[in-house]
């Protein structure tokens, strides 16, 4: 039988979950200098996600960290981290049906909304900033 929250009872669980440090990976990185001439974009990237968990629960934020290709080398590493959507929706919350009001079940992204309103950015991203690469990983040491 599936586990069935309120709307309070899951915006607390939420609340609760994502002050718990989150299993954080990073899935793939591109970054390109560019070449205007070429007409190559300049590229600074990383995809990854985070899964805040409890047992029996999961809120999972799929997301991309974008560098700031404004001004040199040093800004590619000023990343912005914003939820990004693999799937239908992003967050995925996994372990409950949440009802509303009326007894209702709310759909995958009625919940994606409700954490996205409920959690503050810095409250998830928080935890990505330490997999991010700094500028030392482009500069190659030469013998």
């Amino acid at each position: 039988m599936n586990k069935v929250l309120t709307l309070k009872q899951f915006q607390d669980l939420a609340l609760e979950m994502i002050s718990l440090e989150p299993h954080v990976e990073v899935t793939a990185e591109n970054f390109n200098m560019g070449d205007e001439e070429k007409g190559i974009e300049k590229v600074a990237e990383v995809y990854g996600f985070s899964r805040h968990s409890k047992p029996g629960y999961e809120i999972i934020f799929d997301w991309v960290a974008k560098g700031n290709l404004d001004g040199f080398l040093i800004d590619m590493f000023d990343f912005t981290i914003e939820p990004y959507k693999k799937s239908d929706f992003c967050p995925i919350f996994k372990g409950a049906v949440v009802l509303d009001d009326y007894k209702e079940p709310f759909e995958g992204h009625e919940i994606a909304q409700k954490i996205l309103e409920l959690i503050k950015p810095e409250q998830w991203t928080k935890w990505i900033v330490e997999y991010l690469p700094e500028p030392r990983m482009l500069v190659e040491m030469e013998d």
